[in-house]
């Protein structure tokens, strides 16, 4: 298939694995709820988007990483949400993809990615430097050749996506584009709450740090801890405490 199909046309991705998914390309500039539609996605869902990676984590912080993300994706199933993430074959993306397999859950998973950066079954880019991931239902590739180019449309996706429904980030590790997310949610017009896995490293540590002490000296985080909706959750009090969480969130008074 090298030749992609015009933006917003619908087209199937086959995986290896027998998983086969819908995908859509749009423009970096895209209408978000146009895509969605195309998608079969016509009435707002509760929605996570799960931001960040795995970057140096110890053996004992993926194990606990791993159980808490197993407790989200069965929140997800249970509660009708829909997921969204950065969709390709590495860390946070990757486990998400195969919890959902291995437990043989049904809640639909949309992976945003650059276009540019990307690879996958029936498109060879000589560009990539990933594949997509091949338990995911669903895939936005955004018409860009940067990483961090994508992450305004997953923004605007996850609001479109939700509408009037309940919808949270959640952030676990990551680097410089999980704390640009964690910046857009937190100062959008309409911001977007975001719990943040304490203890899994990296950008996550930093705003948990900033957060515990009230200030910092890098201004991306003044700017979230001065407009955001921030949770913390620790690692080690594993997924019950993350199931607590997201219960307030998306249940309310009705838990």
């Amino acid at each position: 298939m090298n030749s992609l199909p015009e933006y917003y046309t619908v087209f199937s991705v086959q995986f290896p694995n027998e998983n086969q998914a819908s995908a859509i390309v749009v423009p970096s500039d895209g209408d978000p709820v146009r895509a969605l539609r195309r998608l079969g996605f016509q009435q707002h869902r509760p929605t996570i988007f799960i931001s960040g990676g795995a970057s140096n984590m110890s053996e004992d912080d993926l194990t606990l990483t791993e159980r808490i993300i197993e407790g989200v994706a069965q929140f997800a199933d249970e509660h009708n949400i829909v997921i969204i993430d950065g969709g390709t074959e590495a860390g946070i993306m990757k486990m998400v993809g195969d919890t959902r397999h291995r437990l043989g859950l049904n809640f639909p998973l949309i992976g945003v990615s650059p276009l540019g950066r990307v690879e996958f079954p029936g498109y060879h880019n000589p560009n990539q430097q990933a594949q997509l991931e091949d338990n995911h239902t669903h895939f936005v590739l955004v018409d860009a050749g940067e990483w961090g180019t994508e992450s305004p449309f997953i923004l605007q996706l996850t609001h479109a996506l939700s509408g009037d429904k309940p919808a949270v980030g959640v952030l676990i590790n990551g680097g410089k584009i999980a704390m640009q997310e964690v910046y857009l949610a937190s100062t959008m017009t309409r911001k977007l709450g975001v719990i943040v896995l304490e203890g899994s490293g990296r950008a996550a540590d930093e705003i948990s740090t900033a957060f515990r002490s009230g200030k910092s000296n890098q201004r991306i985080l003044r700017a979230i801890l001065a407009g955001g909706d921030i949770q913390l959750v620790g690692t080690i009090e594993g997924p019950e405490v993350m199931r607590t969480k997201l219960a307030k969130r998306f249940l309310g008074d009705n838990q």
